[in-house]
């Protein structure tokens, strides 16, 4: 027992030795030294990605606005491709009480409509406003009033935004009156008849940007120029006056509540190309507008009984998207580049390693029976190879997972399988000269087995030619992943470098500069890591190899 912990010590010492040895010459290769620390750097950044940035790469879009440059472009001169002035993020919100004097926002006052803070009703815990409408006479009726719910702010930058969106969540309340309502039933696909609350003073809101240099007002929500008698609203062209939407029924839940009103992008108005740039004109910016909401209440029905109407407003607020945005910008969803680098090295890595590793051990093990065996055994296993070494590769690729789906995993087990034939044919050169060696014949004739001979003399003596292999087969597995998202075939649910690329050419954005070099420079520096570990790993076992270099 003493013998065997002895001789087991003797054999740990022996391999830290070695260790050691192989540590200390490595550390002096330059090339191994490079390539380590590119693959540390790419490791680190897989690991430690959901702390290098907040953002899912893949779900979190609109982040900002599409095609967004890098932040720091703002501090480089124009002459340089710079962007001093670019707009970035920017949203007007309330604090729920728009009464507050502190908030800044203002109201305006009408006849009979009450404004007040309600603690106890909103969309959030914050409370909401109330704007209540009320007329106790009877046999009359007070016509139109009035309000509007209004902050004037500085829109600070001296470039247009790319794109704006409104939110604001409205309730109604009040007294009502029955009545019949035709809608179409889906399930019974026909028109039917219900009974509803409508209220018996119905309201008309709208939503606007009014910029304060010319006061010209621009209506955002609801958008369709019509004509409309009784309002004078400079909006885009003469004559062309937005139709508010209308609220007049009871429904017991938030309306609009979190949608937006709208997206600038879709807004359209005749004679209008560009919304964007008609309401932030260069010229203009820096500039002071005002966002607001009018709210019409409409008593002009019901005179035989009292009737008041509220609205509860709530969550009232507009977000600029800019045109910078982080460290590398936006893509054309408005997600942040930067995360989907960082997040492309894990698919990278975890691509080239497990699909090398995959076709290393399928190449081992072919080509230890071939070699070792002979005969009908390495006649079969060569000719197979063979068959597979004329396919072409990439477009078997293509088809193959067109037919089986784009799951990176089904392309590590392909890439893999397709990639171990030129290895098992130096395994097999290797073996067939290892087996005629003394140590050899004498395992065998001590009555030794295959599997003995094989595992304990024959394996240790291809080792370096495994290691070697695995580390320079890395670079084709992360190419193959890289083109075939590059042509289409991605994981529609994992974000890559090949896939940043093709989002590239599918959208043209060959001018953003930033979206195309880094993805670009990561799998070129990722492969020629590998490649320099490669070659320092041969330096490594082959010192005459390593004297000659």
């Amino acid at each position: 027992m003493m013998m065997k912990m002895s001789i087991s010590k003797k054999r740990i010492a022996f391999s830290l030795k070695r260790l050691a040895r192989f540590l200390s010459i490595f550390a002096h290769n330059p090339k191994g030294v490079i390539g380590v620390g590119i693959f540390v750097f790419f490791a680190f950044m897989a690991v430690a990605a959901p702390l290098l940035t907040p953002y899912d790469p893949v779900r979190d879009k609109f982040l900002s606005g599409s095609y967004g440059a890098p932040g720091w472009l703002k501090s480089i001169p124009s002459a340089l491709g710079g962007r001093p002035g670019a707009p970035e993020n920017m949203g007007i919100k309330n604090n729920s009480d728009f009464t507050n004097s502190t908030s800044g926002w203002n109201c305006t006052e009408a006849p009979y409509v009450s404004i007040a803070h309600a603690p106890d009703v909103g969309a959030s815990s914050l409370g909401s406003l109330s704007t209540n409408f009320q007329r106790d006479e009877v046999d009359t009726t007070y016509g139109n009033a009035s309000v509007t719910i209004f902050k004037n702010f500085t829109f600070p930058y001296s470039g247009k935004p790319r794109k704006f969106i409104a939110y604001i969540s409205l309730l109604a309340n009040g007294t009502t009156e029955p009545e019949q309502e035709r809608f179409y039933n889906k399930t019974t696909k026909s028109v039917e008849t219900r009974w509803v609350d409508i209220l018996d003073v119905k309201v008309t809101v709208f939503v606007y940007l009014q910029r304060s240099s010319d006061g010209k007002i621009y209506n955002i929500w609801p958008y369709q120029p019509q004509e409309m008698q009784g309002m004078k609203l400079n909006v885009f062209s003469e004559n062309k006056i937005p139709q508010p939407a209308t609220i007049y029924k009871v429904t017991g839940a938030w309306i609009k509540s979190n949608v937006y009103i709208p997206d600038s992008d879709v807004l359209r108005y005749p004679g209008i190309e560009n919304v964007i740039l008609e309401i932030f004109p260069p010229e203009n910016l820096p500039g002071d507008y005002t966002l607001g909401v009018n709210l019409t209440f409409q008593d002009i029905e019901n005179p035989m009984k009292p009737v008041q109407t509220t609205i509860y407003v709530d969550d009232f607020y507009i977000l600029f998207q800019g045109t910078v945005w982080g460290i590398m910008g936006t893509d054309h969803y408005g997600s942040d580049l930067w995360s989907q680098l960082v997040y492309g090295s894990r698919i990278s890595l975890y691509v080239g390693l497990l699909s090398s590793v995959l076709s290393v051990l399928l190449g081992l093990i072919i080509g230890l029976a071939a070699g070792y065996l002979g005969k009908v055994v390495d006649e079969l296993l060569m000719r197979f190879s063979d068959m597979l070494l004329v396919l072409p590769t990439l477009p078997l690729l293509i088809v193959l997972i067109a037919v089986l789906g784009p799951k990176i995993e089904n392309l590590i087990i392909l890439i893999g399988i397709l990639g171990w034939m030129g290895f098992a044919r130096t395994v097999r050169s290797q073996v067939l000269s290892i087996r005629e060696r003394p140590f050899v014949e004498a395992a065998k004739a001590v009555g030794a087995g295959n599997i003995h001979v094989i595992y304990r003399h024959i394996l240790p003596n291809v080792m370096s030619l495994v290691y070697v292999t695995l580390a320079t087969s890395v670079p084709g597995a992360i190419v193959a992943e890289a083109s075939l998202s590059f042509l289409g075939f991605y994981d529609p649910n994992r974000m890559s470098w090949g896939r940043m690329l093709y989002e590239v050419q599918a959208n043209g954005a060959f001018r953003c500069w930033w979206w195309v070099i880094p993805p670009g420079l990561c799998i070129a520096a990722l492969a020629i890591a590998f490649i320099l570990v490669g070659f320092a790993l041969d330096d490594v076992f082959n010192p005459k190899l390593r004297m000659r270099r």
